[in-house]
Parts: structure tokens; C-alpha cells; sequence
């Protein structure tokens, strides 16, 4: 998940930063008046013969001479028309103010590609697939480079008409260019423009009748897949109906031709097959899953992936598993928040996870240019991400997300190349049936190794002569993000250098394999026994190799003088075929002893501040050709020690949703209820055994294709409907006595199971609202549900009804038996912002659409409560609408053309038959069902910051008395804001000076006891709100100092981080206030290690002092618990080693008298750790949604 843009996730906050240069100009120049250095650009001399090695051997990279350089005499080849010599991230030129400059690569900029493009170019049978948003056909812009550049699938067309006829010519190629593209059809009678564009592509052959004919004439189990699929929709058109663009861009920073039309595709004369998983780049990971496998039988050569996907289901892997074992990479993006947590489906194993570096100092580096005689191309861009499974970083200006077209472009030269040079076919390919003049012939593994063996280390740690002791610093004073000699988490194995990668391959110089399979990456092992080192090594391309398994401390070495102490555990020589399976052991006391405190204790530095890598080892097989070649693959653990962490089964599937804890067979003990990824709904026991009748299923998921070659060829299952970022609710909603669970799903049902696991009643959205026709760019509209459903009686018949928001811009409500409520369902969009709604459809059309601004989504689970004293609740949800206006916090605040606010609703238990309810716009056809004062404003300091997820609020509010007047608030944030407190007139109880809301402290505190220095200014950052009582002798509610509430947040220096290059100081943080009069704790902000996405901290008691802590997980490695004074109780935080969302729950899961607590990691571990707490005295706020109903209410002590 990652930082947005049209065309790639642009930077947040432009405005700023040019005022930003503004101010500082005169300071920079009076520091220097150092003019800038020229730039020494690509020479059109002849190229010469390069004698160097192809790669560099052993397992740390050779030095460069910046005296002798290694380019000297060589020649570019013809660049493209839209070269431009002063672009940092395409070319091999020097720096002339870097050149001396060891740690700045003797000042190369770029990835050598027009070295590269002088000896391949590509080709047109190496298709890459672009996983992503679709293609803007109708863009003749974009189109103008990339038409001609789409694969065809000739087995699904006819001819050209008045195709060449000659002897042994191609009938498809009928202009004789070459390569069979819809060019060909130029002048063909059947063929016309039939989607407007003023020019031929693609989507025109999609739209002709005569092609279109419903059969799959390739027996591929894709009908009519002409160019591309689309996966969001399920049809054989992939247009990006919505105009965003993500998709679009990459393809053209992959292969867009080189023909003066504005881009500079890497791979100019491969072809880009599109694959629409979503219509944004956060997609659906079983789509992703599809999308893979329809790739795979397209015969794609690579896999181009720049995506956050939501959730995890075991298809995903299985889907890059049988790219990788068919020789196709998945080249794909480590995401855009400057953050260590995994992104998936990057995380998984068998992919190439890139991130991107760029100019030094971001939008400040024609300043630092001008005050140091010098660029620098090494900075670790402020959107993009580092950690332990970066392989290359790449020069790029748009994030992990160009860096992804980039290098998947690569990799299209790389396979070309293969094939060019006449390279052996790999034997494992050879077997899989692959041997076909248009297939791949270096392995996955292979092309992963010519990458890292072939990139140019960055090492600002080592000292080099002419230049300080190190450069841990930029050309402005910002800190580098730490990198060393050979691999750091930083920039992986170093710069991609695709001059060295191409010449590697074309000279047949390709190194060994290296893979491993085991442990789990990032797995949490214990301080006993042993674990199996397990992968596939070999040297197809040598005699003969050996292979050695190490492991080392640390996520990385220590910035030099230290080094890696690697500890060999097993290791082999002479071997002359391939090794697949068990390679080696860890002896596990060892290594613990090794760590610090010999791996016990929580993950706390010294100082008490956050210390997520304390217990992590790196773990690496390294095989040596013959030759001296290397091949190196590696991957991290944990090892570490808690006494409270509980031994639980695995559960393929966990992942985005959260856990609760309900005893639904009536024994005493609870069971763990979870709904996976992959649609699989368990209900498990303590020890390990799911209840009778359980798991269930929510039912297939419509997208998938079961007659997929691959798919069937590789056994991958078909998955369910995944749940979302919800909960599973449970409760009698029947009235027999017997709880039932309650889940939402991706494809636009709600499910309800009795606690047998059997189907008591399903329900759906609507699919007139989120059909094509209803789509586009402010109305993104799908048909599933995000978040999850809420339970509570609306229509006062003594019976729990079902409530649930979905992507379609609706409320929805329905009996137990599935019925729909009178009134329902209501349609959820700003009435003084609408202009006109289609009476079918509900397509909104906006008033003013240039100041509204991309989504209308509703991704939250909805809240209720009794917000108007009548005895039935009210339903409180927020919605990804976004505006351009003045931030509703404070006069003046935001960032101009950056800043906004989303809104807030309150509607009526009635729905559209809300009897008190007003008809305040004609063209609203359900404004009435809103409660009077509402909806409301939310402020955002940033809009459009994430698609779908980030465009508004995307959490669900609290919902109780918090300031202790009698009457119940509403809590609620924006993905951005600051977290506002609402009376039931939508009106901040706090005051509403010069007619603004005030919200809960943000601005310019400094709370005693805080270990923050970043608190000038609090947003929230994707974090919800709780509500409940941080001190044991506070009542609950209605006198005495009210309700605690906390979010997680970050500071503006943290906020400002992904705006600039390289590592600004700052913090994410747990904040807690007190609800009485909204002032900041005492002891709060805590930092955390990472911000806090879609968590919603529980409030719990976790060492059974008889007062609850803050509880809440992050993005790194982390579950934090902080007493209500802001320290830590004993044996906190807890280890998770990997990124989880949501909140954890607390129950009785063996019916002992005591707590344990639950959460999932995003990329499948479920993590249970005892507590010593009563059972009946857990706390306040003890799962997702507060309690078991998951309305959004405390449970305020009575346990759900």
C-alpha cells in the first residue's frame, strides 16, 4: 500500500515543498555560491570491446575505479527521441562533482540503459504482463506510444484483411514491420474506431462483433482474451473505465516505443499485456492471483506487479510459484511509505521486490546542485520502502512504482537478450514442456542473480580516499538511510545496472542458482532445538558447484568498521546436479546466543524506544560455480523467547481481517473466530482443532476462472470470497439461544452462520450500482464490503439486525432472514455536493467536479448508537468522498491544492423513511434518511492519499460518552486528520471558535512524559479510534472525567517524511486523550515503531493490575501495550515479526479463568499470547468494533 498518483503514486504535498524552496533559497546560497558542475552526458562514440568480468565474484562486490573508468571509450546506442541527457535515471553519464566519488558510484547517475540499448533492444515475442489498474485505450496521449506496443493474441483473431500472402510470410504481419500488432489492421473494412479515440488500438478489435465471438478459440479458459483481461469485472476488455492511470503509466515505463510520443520505455521493443486486478493499484490479492495465472497462459515472460494488495489468500503465492517454476519473473514493488513493513504481494517468496532511488534532497536538489557543484542519484526516495526482501533499488522519480517499469523492462531485456545470444534452454524448462522459440530460456532464479550480480553496490559506511570517513549525510544534512558493503536493507544488493545485466547474459555469463524455501520468511522461531534450512541450489550452466548455509545476526551489518559474522552450518562442494530440499539446520540455542539477552525479553532498546530488528537473523545459502560465479539468496527470521506466546496452528489464509474470540459451542471456552483471505471461515479451539461444523465458506469467488491451464496444470485451488478489513460479528440474532457469526465479503455478500458453521442466510449489495455504466473516476464504484457488519436492533422489534457499508456508496440493512429493512438501502454521498443521481445507477454527478475529488467508496464498518434518545440506534459511517476546501479544524490551515475534507454521516434507524428527515437537494433521492446537522465535515491535511483506502476515512467511529455529559459522542478520523469528537447535532463539544470544529489536542503540544519530539502536529495516519478508561476508578460514564480515547497518529516530521529523499526525523506514535476535556495524556504520544495502518487499538487489561492498557499492532514487527501513563507494562511489547492490521482480541480460549490474546499478520501467521488477566475483567475496548455486536460501542468491562 502506497502513495498515489495519476500516472504513478506521485508525492503528496508539491505546495509545500515549493515554499519550502522558497524559504530556504538565500540560505543555500549564501552557504555557497559554488556553480553547478556539468554533467558529463552519453558520448555517441564507437562502442569498443569490454574485457572486465561479466560479474563480480564472491559474496561482496568489488570496488570501482573511478580513476580507469569502466565506461571510458564505450558508445551509447541510438537514443530515443524523448532522451534527455540531463535525466538522472536512464543513462551511465558521470557527475563530474561525484566522479572521484567511490560511495557515489564515481558519480554515475542512471542504470546504464543507453549502454544497454546498444546491444539489445528487446523483442517482440517477450511479452510482459502489467498486473495493475487496466490501460487508458481511450487515451490517444498515452496511446500514442503504447498502441502498437499491446500484445495481440493471434489465436483469438483472424488475419488482417489483405494480409500478405508470399511464401513463408507471417498472414498476421501485414505490414511487414516485423512483429504482429494493430497496426496490421490498418485499413481493415471490419475494423473501424470504435471507442472514439481517433486512432486504431486495441480496445477497437476487443469492440469488433466479428472477433468478439464469445469462443475461446485457444482453449486457454480465457474467452476472447484479444489483449488482456479484466480481472475487476470478469470480461476480456481491460480498459481503466475510471481514468486512473497507474496502469497505463507502467505500461509505458516498461515498453512505450521510442518514438518521440513522451515516454521512455526501458524494454522498447517488447510488448505489455494488460492485466486489470483493480481499478487502482490496491488490489484484491486472489485478483492478483488470477491475474498471474491469466498471464501465465497468455504465455507472458514477465510479471510486472506495482501493487498493495489488501489481503493475502495462499492463491497468491501459488500463483507467483508457478510463474517462477515456469521461468517467469515477478518483478515487483516494496511500496511507498518509507517504511520497513513487507508490502504483499512483494513480501512473498519467488518475487523480485525493487524500491527506487532518486536525486539527492528530492525537490530541493537543484538547491543542493547549487550549493555543492554536485548531483547526487543515491538517495532513497521518500516514497518508497526498505527492509529485508530488497533485492535492487532503481533510479526512478515516481516510487516503487515507476522503479517497478523500470526494472520489469529490465528484465524484458534481459530475456531477450537470452534468446538472442542463443543461451542453452534452461533444463527445468525443457522438462515443464517450454521450449518453444517464443519461451524464456534463463530460469526466475537465473535472471534474479544476473540482477544482483550485475548492480552497483551502494556503500556510504566504508571510507574511501578522496571523499570523508563516510557519507551518512545527503548534500543538505539529511540523513541517509544506513547502507554497507555488499547487501543492506536499504538499496538490497545495490543499483540495477541494466549495461551489465544485458552484457552478463549476451556474453553467456550467468551465475549459479539460489533459492531458499525455508524457514518462513520472517518466521518467529523458538530458543530450542533446530529448523531445516530447505531451497533448491544449483549450476546448469557449469561442471560442477558447491554451496555453503550461514547465518549472521541482525537485519543487516553494522555500518563499517563492523562486519557480518557469518556462522557456516552446512556446506557441500563438487556437486554436479542440482540439491532440492533440505540444505542445511540451525541449531536454534546458538544462534539465541548470539542475541541480545540471549533472545528473552521484549523488543525494546535500551532507551525504551521501539527495537523491532533486536532479535532478527539473517539467514543465506551462497553457491559458487566452477567458475567462481556466485549465486546468493537469503531471508530473515526471528529467534527469540516469550513465555506468554502461545503454540497455534497455522492457518492458511489469515491475514487482513481481525479475530474475535466467542464461545460458540457453550463449553466455557472460546472459540477463535477468523475469516481468511481466502474465504475460508474457521472457528478454532486452543488446541488446534476447529469446532464441528466448522470451517465454512463463503462460496467461490466469482472472478476465477477454474478451466485456466495453469491454474489446473499447477493445482491451484479456486478461493472463496475473501472478507475484508473487518471482524466477524457475533451474536443471537435469531433469538435461539445460539450465537451466529456474521461475515462480510470482497464480491458483495454477507454471510450468517449458525455456531455450527451452517448457512442461515446470505445477502447482497445491489449490482445496478456498481456496474460499468456507474463508474468513473468519482465514482468508483464495486460491489463489495471492506469492512464489516455491524449488529443492532433499527427497527425496535427486539431482534439484532445486519448493517453493513459497501464500495458502491450504500448503507445496507437486513433482518436475520436476509430481508431487506424498510428504507434500506440508503445512499451515502454529500448532499449539498450532488447535481444530479441516475434513478437506476445512483451515478452521482457533482456540482463542482473540479473540486471533488477521486473515489466514493465506502470502506469502514459502520457504527451505532442511540445518537438521538429515541431507543434505536443510528448508523455512523464515513465515506471516501473528498473535497477541496479548507481543512474543518482551523482557519487557514492546509496545503493548498493538498489539504481537504471528507465527510461523516449519521443516518436514520428509518433509513429514507427517517421521519423527522428533510429533503434538503432535489437531485438526492435519500437525503432525507440523514440525521440534522450531518453529515460532517472531517478535515484531511492530505487527500487522494491512498486509492480506494485513503481517499477519506477509512475506519469505523467509536460511538459513547466520552466528555461524561449523559449523551453519547461519536469519535471519528480521517485517514489524515485530526480526530474530532461530534455531540449527536454533529457539533464538537469542545467549541467551535470563528465557526470551526475543535478537535481533540493536535497542535502545538508537548505533553509531560512523552518519548516523542515530534508533536507540533498530530494526524491521524489510517489508524480508528477507541474509547474506554485508561484509570481503574473511573466510572463508566456519566459523571467523573469521561472516556479515554486513542488513535494511532504521526507527526508532521514522520507525515513529512515521504515527501523528501532520504530519512527526516520523525514519529509514528500511540496518542491518547483524555475525552473530558481533549487534552493529550500525560506520558502520550508513545512512539512506535511504524505507522498504524487500518489499526484500531484495543483497550484491555494485559497484565492484570486491574487497569487497561493501549494496545495496538503496526506495520513492523510490533504489538505494543502502554499503561495510562505511557509506560509499558512488564514483558511489552510483544514480537509479531510481521505487518498486522486491525485489532487484536481478547478472550478465554481454553476456558481457564484466564485472557489470552489474539492478532494475524497480513502475510498468514496467527499469534496468541496468554495474559494473566480475569477473563470477566478483560477491558473496555477488547476486539475489532469494541464488542462481539462490532457496532462500535465499548463493552466498558462487560466483555463484548
Amino acid at each position: 500500500m502506497a502513495v498515489l498518483g495519476s500516472r504513478h503514486r506521485r508525492r503528496p504535498g508539491t505546495a509545500v515543498l515549493r515554499a519550502a524552496v522558497a524559504v530556504i533559497a538565500v540560505i543555500v546560497v549564501a552557504a555557497s555560491c559554488t556553480p553547478t558542475a556539468p554533467s558529463t552526458a552519453p558520448g555517441s562514440t564507437t562502442t569498443v570491446p569490454d574485457r572486465r568480468p561479466a560479474v563480480s565474484h564472491g559474496t561482496d562486490p568489488g570496488p570501482l575505479d573511478c580513476a580507469a573508468w569502466r565506461y571510458d571509450g564505450l558508445g551509447a546506442g541510438p537514443l530515443p527521441a524523448e532522451w534527455d541527457p540531463d535525466d538522472s535515471r536512464y543513462g551511465s553519464f558521470r557527475e563530474e562533482g561525484a566522479a572521484n566519488s567511490p560511495h557515489r558510484t564515481c558519480g554515475q547517475m542512471g542504470a546504464a540503459l543507453d549502454l544497454a540499448w546498444a546491444l539489445d533492444r528487446g523483442r517482440p515475442d517477450v511479452v510482459i504482463a502489467v498486473l495493475d489498474s487496466g490501460i487508458e485505450w481511450r487515451n490517444p496521449q498515452a496511446m500514442a506510444d503504447l498502441a502498437d506496443q499491446a500484445y495481440l493474441n493471434r489465436a483469438e483473431l483472424p488475419p488482417p484483411a489483405s494480409a500478405v500472402d508470399a511464401a513463408g510470410a507471417d498472414p498476421y504481419d501485414r505490414n511487414g514491420d516485423g512483429r504482429f500488432s494493430v497496426s496490421d489492421y490498418d485499413g481493415d473494412p471490419r475494423v473501424t474506431d470504435r471507442n472514439d479515440n481517433e486512432m486504431l488500438d486495441p480496445e477497437d478489435l476487443i469492440l469488433t462483433p466479428e472477433f468478439n465471438d464469445g469462443v475461446d478459440a485457444d482453449g486457454n479458459g480465457w474467452v476472447d482474451d484479444i489483449s488482456g483481461w479484466d480481472l475487476l469485472h470478469d470480461d476480456n476488455d481491460p480498459l481503466d473505465d475510471v481514468d486512473y492511470g497507474h496502469g497505463t503509466g507502467e505500461a509505458r515505463d516498461s515498453t512505450a516505443a521510442h518514438d518521440g510520443d513522451g515516454a521512455v520505455g526501458t524494454c522498447p521493443t517488447c510488448v505489455h499485456l494488460p492485466v486489470r486486478v483493480s481499478d487502482s493499484f490496491i488490489a484484491d490479492g486472489g485478483r492478483f492471483a488470477a491475474g498471474v495465472l491469466f498471464a501465465l497462459d497468455s504465455g507472458a515472460d514477465v510479471v510486472q506487479e506495482a501493487l498493495g494488495a489488501i489481503n493475502n489468500p495462499p492463491q497468491a503465492q501459488a500463483a507467483i510459484d508457478a510463474a517462477w517454476e515456469r521461468g517467469v519473473p515477478v518483478v515487483a514493488s516494496m511500496a511507498d511509505e518509507q517504511s520497513q513493513h513487507a508490502n504483499l504481494p512483494g513480501a512473498l517468496s519467488h518475487t523480485i521486490p525493487v524500491n527506487s532511488i532518486t536525486e539527492g534532497a528530492g525537490p530541493l536538489g537543484d538547491l543542493a546542485r547549487l550549493a555543492t557543484g554536485r548531483r547526487d542519484g543515491l538517495a532513497l526516495n521518500g516514497c518508497t520502502n526498505t527492509g529485508g526482501i530488497a533485492w535492487v533499488t532503481v533510479p526512478s522519480s515516481g516510487c516503487s512504482s515507476e522503479a517497478t517499469g523500470n526494472s520489469a523492462g529490465m528484465v524484458g531485456l534481459i530475456e531477450s537478450t537470452a534468446r538472442n545470444a542463443g543461451l542453452t534452454r534452461h533444463p527445468d524448462l525443457v522438462a515443464a514442456g517450454l521450449h518453444g522459440p517464443h519461451d524464456n530460456v534463463l530460469s526466475s532464479s537465473e535472471v534474479a542473480q544476473v540482477l544482483r550480480a550485475t548492480a552497483d553496490d551502494v556503500d556510504f559506511s566504508t571510507p574511501a580516499a578522496p571523499d570523508p570517513a563516510n557519507e551518512d549525510v545527503d548534500d543538505l544534512g539529511q540523513r541517509r538511510f544506513p547502507t554497507v558493503r555488499g547487501w543492506d536493507a536499504t538499496t538490497g544488493f545495490g543499483r540495477v545496472n541494466a549495461y551489465e545485466a544485458v552484457r552478463s547474459v549476451s556474453l553467456g555469463v550467468v551465475p549459479p542458482e539460489a533459492d531458499l524455501t525455508g524457514p518462513d520468511r520472517f518466521g518467529l522461531l523458538p530458543t530450542t532445538g533446530s529448523v531445516d534450512v530447505t531451497g533448491r541450489v544449483a549450476a546448469v550452466r557449469s561442471s560442477s558447484f558447491s554451496y555453503r548455509v550461514e547465518w549472521s545476526a541482525g537485519l543487516q551489518t553494522a555500518p563499517w568498521p563492523a562486519r557480518d559474522d557469518w556462522h557456516v552450518v552446512a556446506e557441500r562442494h563438487g556437486l554436479d546436479a542440482p540439491v532440492d530440499g533440505r540444505l542445511g539446520s540451525l541449531d536454534l540455542a546458538r544462534v539465541a546466543a548470539e542475541l541480545p539477552g540471549g533472545a528473552q525479553g521484549p523488543p525494546r532498546a535500551a532507551d525504551g524506544r521501539p527495537d523491532p530488528d533486536r532479535f532478527t537473523v539473517r539467514v543465506r545459502v551462497v553457491v559458487t560455480d566452477a567458475e567462481g560465479r556466485v549465486g546468493i539468496d537469503q531471508r530473515h527470521v526471528m529467534v527469540h523467547d516469550d513465555p506468554d506466546r502461545r503454540a497455534v496452528p497455522t492457518v492458511p489464509g489469515a491475514g487482513a481481517s481481525s479475530p474475535a474470540f466467542a464461545d460458540l459451542d457453550a463449553d466455557g471456552a472460546a472459540e477463535l473466530v477468523l475469516a481468511g483471505d481466502d474465504g475460508v471461515v474457521h472457528a478454532l479451539r486452543a488446541d488446534g482443532t476447529e469446532a464441528p461444523g466448522w470451517p465454512t465458506r463463503t462460496g467461490t469467488a466469482p472472478f476465477w476462472h477454474a478451466g485456466s491451464t495453469t491454474a489446473r496444470a499447477a493445482g491451484v485451488i479456486a478461493p472463496d470470497r475473501a472478507s475484508g478489513i473487518g471482524a466477524p460479528a457475533v451474536a443471537d440474532l435469531d433469538g435461539d439461544g445460539s450465537p451466529e457469526v456474521v461475515v462480510a465479503d470482497l464480491e458483495g455478500s454477507v454471510h450468517v452462520f449458525g455456531a455450527d458453521g451452517s448457512v442461515r442466510a446470505s445477502m447482497s449489495s445491489d449490482p445496478r450500482f456498481s456496474r460499468g455504466e456507474a463508474t468513473d473516476e468519482r465514482n468508483r464504484m464495486k460491489r463489495g464490503f471492506v469492512g464489516g457488519a455491524a449488529l443492532g436492533d433499527l427497527d425496535g422489534d427486539g431482534a439484532l439486525d445486519v448493517v453493513a457499508a459497501a464500495m458502491d456508496r450504500h448503507v445496507y440493512a437486513w433482518h436475520a432472514d436476509g430481508s431487506p429493512l424498510a428504507g434500506f438501502p440508503v445512499l451515502v454521498v454529500d448532499p449539498a455536493q450532488v447535481d444530479d443521481v441516475d434513478a437506476d445507477t445512483h451515478h452521482v454527478t457533482f456540482r463542482s467536479p473540479g473540486a471533488t475529488g477521486q473515489g466514493g467508496e465506502i470502506v469502514a464498518t459502520p457504527a451505532l448508537g442511540d445518537l438521538d434518545g429515541d431507543g434505536r440506534p443510528e448508523i455512523v459511517i464515513g465515506t471516501q468522498e473528498q473535497y477541496d476546501e479548507p481543512p474543518a479544524v482551523f482557519p487557514g490551515l492546509g496545503l493548498p491544492g493538498q489539504s481537504g475534507n471528507t465527510r461523516l454521516f449519521a443516518i436514520s434507524s428509518y433509513g429514507t423513511g427517517h421521519p423527522a428527515g428533510a429533503d434538503r437537494s432535489a437531485a438526492h433521492p435519500d437525503d432525507r434518511a440523514y440525521l440534522a446537522g450531518w453529515p460532517v465535515a472531517l478535515p484531511m491535511f492530505l487527500t487522494a492519499v491512498l486509492p480506494t483506502i485513503g481517499d477519506g476515512v477509512a475506519t469505523q467511529a467509536a460511538i459513547g460518552d466520552v466528555d461524561s455529559d449523559g449523551a453519547v459522542e461519536v469519535v471519528a478520523t480521517s485517514v489524515s486528520g485530526q480526530t474530532m469528537v461530534l455531540d449527536a447535532d454533529g457539533r464538537s463539544p469542545y467549541g467551535r471558535p470563528f465557526g470551526v470544529q475543535l478537535a481533540l489536542n493536535w497542535l502545538g503540544a508537548v505533553p509531560p512524559g512523552t518519548d516523542s519530539s515530534d508533536t507540533a502536529a498530530l494526524t491521524s495516519a489510517f489508524g480508528g479510534a477507541a474509547i474506554g478508561r485508561l484509570d481503574p476508578d473511573v466510572p463508566d460514564g456519566g459523571s467523573g472525567p469521561g472516556l479515554d480515547v486513542v488513535v494511532p497518529t504521526t507527526g508532521a516530521g514522520r507525515a513529512l517524511d515521504t515527501l523528501f529523499a532520504n530519512d527526516q526525523p520523525g514519529d509514528p506514535q500511540l496518542t491518547a486523550w483524555s475525552g473530558r476535556d481533549g487534552a493529550i495524556r500525560p506520558g502520550f504520544p508513545r512512539v512506535t515503531a511504524d505507522v498504524a495502518f487500518f489499526v484500531t487499538p484495543a483497550i484491555a487489561d494485559v497484565d492484570g493490575d486491574g487497569s487497561d492498557e493501549v494496545v495496538a499492532a503496526n506495520g513492523v514487527q510490533m504489538l505494543d501495550a502502554f499503561r495510562g501513563d505511557g509506560t509499558p507494562p512488564s514483558g511489552w511489547p510483544k514480537l509479531t515479526g510481521g505487518w498486522a492490521v486491525g485489532t487484536p482480541a481478547f478472550g478465554d480460549w481454553d476456558g481457564d479463568g484466564r485472557g489470552d490474546v489474539a492478532i494475524t499478520r497480513r502475510d498468514g501467521h496467527l499469534l496468541v499470547w496468554r495474559v494473566p488477566t480475569r477473563a470477566d475483567a478483560l477491558g473496555d475496548w477488547i476486539r475489532f468494533g469494541g464488542n462481539d455486536r462490532n457496532d462500535g460501542t465499548p463493552s466498558l468491562g462487560s466483555n463484548g
